[in-house]
């Protein structure tokens, strides 16, 4: 059973991953989490941390492939400085052979808990980052999965997602 968290994100984060009361999560797919995204956006608040784990699906080969390398982690502190922020990216960065310096600064966020300008900013540039990532991923799953032309039609991507 998912646990529901006080705060206004994670409301909301709630909100778009429950089903019947918190008994089954749900995977929202690239419109749900665009819809997600901008629903966090306009709360104007803040939350500990966000994540969004991106996956591809594809029902006809019943197979499925993780993206743990694209993840989307945001954290919020008491206090962060710019070089605890990019610290944080370069190490990331020599974890994940497919990040390089603008993944990074869009995959792993800093802010702080009184800040949600920065939070919602934070979560524009992600959302903008999916224009490139998802076509990365994809090309990742059809090498991967090995998918035919056939195959493709069959697949989608959904994202984890947890707040704290």
């Amino acid at each position: 059973m998912l646990e529901k968290k006080e705060g206004r994100i994670n409301e909301i984060v709630y909100e778009h991953t429950a089903h019947r009361g918190g008994k089954y999560r749900l995977y929202p797919t690239i419109d749900g989490l665009k819809s997600l995204l901008d629903d966090l956006i306009e709360a104007n608040a803040t939350t500990e941390y966000l994540r969004v784990n991106p996956f591809y699906v594809n029902e006809k080969v019943n197979l499925q492939r993780e993206f743990d390398e694209l993840m989307f982690f945001m954290e919020c502190r008491e206090s962060v400085t710019e070089e605890e922020e990019l610290a944080d990216i370069l190490e990331a960065i020599d974890q994940t052979p497919l990040m390089d310096l603008p993944a990074g600064k869009a995959l792993r966020p800093m802010c702080r808990f009184d800040d949600p300008k920065k939070f919602g900013q934070s979560l524009a540039i992600y959302r903008n980052y999916l224009k490139t990532a998802i076509p990365q991923m994809f090309a990742i799953a059809k090498e991967d999965l090995n998918l035919t032309e056939e195959d493709l039609g069959f697949g989608y991507f959904c994202f984890e997602i947890h707040s704290g």
